[in-house]
This record gives structure tokens, sequence and C-alpha cells, in this order.
């Protein structure tokens, strides 16, 4: 009983040591996940010679090819994340995204085609939240990511996974943030 007490703490120090990135800059959504989930999850992190890495993962897993269902939640305006986005939106892809009011003031101003061309598609639902976002995260196709940003909005590490617990773990965590957000539409009127 020792031996499996003391296997099981080891296997949690060396999970903590490989995400220690991770977990400095986004410790706190993962305060509720569920054993062992973090143990199944992939962890990118982006280093001295692939400073990258995780932005690469990321594009990894979005793919270039339309998905059926694309759900995420972003802390900052980027341009290659609106590009990825784009390339994977096909005709019967629904997808969601929840930002807070600076992403969105932010968005409308650096690329104000990519925001209107969003707001015309259909199958598009952009959600606004007055909580500062500082971790983001995607569901997309029985995938999930939860990614890190540094206090510059700097994406340092990502993790990832397909596991039925780590998709669960992610969808919860996208519904919190759902949870505290409106349809851009109810904002603007």
């Amino acid at each position: 009983m020792v031996h499996d007490q003391y296997a099981e703490f080891i296997g949690t120090v060396e999970c903590a040591d490989r995400m220690s990135e991770f977990l400095a800059n986004a410790a706190e959504i993962c305060e509720g996940a569920p054993p062992g989930v973090l143990s199944q999850m992939n962890i990118t992190t982006a280093a001295d010679n692939d400073p990258h890495a995780p932005l690469n993962r990321y594009l990894t897993i979005v793919g270039n090819e339309p998905v059926d269902r694309f759900r995420g939640v972003t802390p900052i305006v980027s341009r290659v994340f609106n590009e990825s986005a784009k390339d994977v939106l096909g005709p019967d892809t629904r997808m969601e995204l929840v930002v807070d009011r600076d992403v969105l003031e932010r968005s409308m101003d650096a690329y104000p085609e990519s925001f209107e061309r969003a707001q015309d598609l259909d199958q598009f639902e952009l959600r606004v939240t007055d909580e500062d976002l500082d971790f983001g995260l995607l569901l997309v196709d029985g995938h999930g990511v939860v990614s890190a940003y540094d206090e510059h909005g700097n994406l340092t590490s990502l993790v990832d996974g397909d596991a039925p617990e780590v998709v669960s773990w992610v969808e919860s965590l996208y519904e919190s943030v759902c949870s505290t957000s409106i349809p851009l539409e109810q904002l603007e009127s």
C-alpha cells in the first residue's frame, strides 16, 4: 500500500515537473482537473531554440481541412489564429468563439475585414464575456487543447489530448467560460 501511494506521488511530481511551464501560467484552471487528466495530455512548450512550438502544435491539431465543430476561447488577437480558423471553416462547420471585450475591440480595429467576414457566416457564433481571459482553449473534432499565455499575451505552452477524460475536462472549461458570455448580437442591441 505504501509502495502504491509512493508510486502515485512520484507520478504526480513527474507530471508537475513535465508541465511546469504550463502550470506557471495556467495553474488556476488546472485546480479542478479530474485526477489523472493532466498526465494523459501532451505538453508543448516554447523553448529558446523553438519559440513557436506551441503555435505549431496548435496549427497541427487544427489542420487545414474543414472540421465538423470548432469551439474556442482566446485571450489574444492573432492573424495566425484567424487564418487557421478560416482554413478549417467549411460550409457545414459549426464554430463558436468566446472572447473578452478587449479582444473584441482589438479584433474589430486590427482585422476589420476578418471580423466582418466572420459576422456574415451563419454557422459562426461570437460570444463576449466581461471577464478577463488569461488562457485559451480549443475543442475541435474530438480533440481538446488548453493554452497558457504569459503576462504579455505570448503563448508559452499548451496541453492537448483526445482521450475522453481530456476532452470532457476541456469541454467543462469551455462551458464554464461560455456561461459567463453572451452572443455578440445581444451585446450590440
